[in-house]
């Protein structure tokens, strides 16, 4: 079974796309903490409990998400496809929350919380699911180094985004949503630079190698050595 070095797995595309993405959903999930206690105390002027309550919102949204929405988008878009709706819609989100006129109030707040909370998990999960796809076109044997990488560039992503969300909500909230809106084009962008089809999931590799060894295994020719031997084994 073929083994590939760490250089040869960071340098495909389908893995540097997925590595990408890993990273946004990480800056996305813990700078979205970050700017949702932030702007709850300084700006909407929450009390603790208040905060704590609204919490709730999350795990809801996850939820409705999880079991709800995204089997059915799934199933009808793809994984690549749902990626792509994702990082489109969490833009879409984020520009909105961006307007002072929109976070300033308690409803515009929580509905752009919420917003968000969908847009992630909907970007996050497929992105998990596209593990297995990639080590079966590369290497099966090396799921679990593949999974390790995509943990690590999600915990990165997670490290940088307290610090950069926090230093920019120092100048302006808007700024801190900006730089979230900022990695999450980059998701498309990284699909096309490396030649990953946006719209369209690539084909199960190992499944259509498995077709066609069955394929040749029942072919007259293509069984030849093994099926002529078992043949004439038999029949003496």
């Amino acid at each position: 079974m073929t083994t590939l070095t760490l250089r040869e797995l960071l340098n495909d595309g389908g893995m540097a796309s997925h590595m990408y993405t890993a990273f946004n959903t990480g800056y996305l999930f813990m700078g979205f903490l970050v700017l949702y206690v932030l702007m709850a105390k300084e700006i909407l002027g929450w009390t603790v409990v208040q905060v704590g309550w609204s919490f709730i919102a999350i795990p809801a949204a996850n939820v409705l998400t999880m079991y709800a929405l995204l089997p059915a988008i799934i199933r009808n878009v793809g994984v690549h496809g749902c990626l792509t709706y994702a990082s489109f819609a969490t833009c879409a989100v984020l520009t909105l929350f961006a307007v002072p006129a929109v976070h300033s109030t308690a409803v515009g707040f929580m509905f752009c919380v919420f917003a968000l909370i969908v847009c992630i998990v909907c970007a996050q999960t497929p992105n998990q699911m596209r593990i297995k796809t990639i080590s079966d076109s590369l290497s099966p044997a090396q799921m679990g180094q593949i999974t390790g990488i995509s943990r690590v560039c999600f915990a990165l992503g997670q490290m940088v985004s307290p610090i950069a969300c926090a230093a920019l909500f120092t100048a302006s909230p808007s700024a801190a949503i900006a730089s979230m809106i900022a990695t999450t084009a980059g998701v498309p962008a990284m699909f096309l630079r490396h030649s990953q089809g946006m719209f369209r999931d690539p084909p199960p590799a190992v499944r259509r190698n498995l077709s066609r060894v069955k394929l040749v295994g029942e072919d007259g020719e293509g069984g030849g050595a093994g099926g002529g031997e078992k043949g004439a084994s038999a029949r003496t």
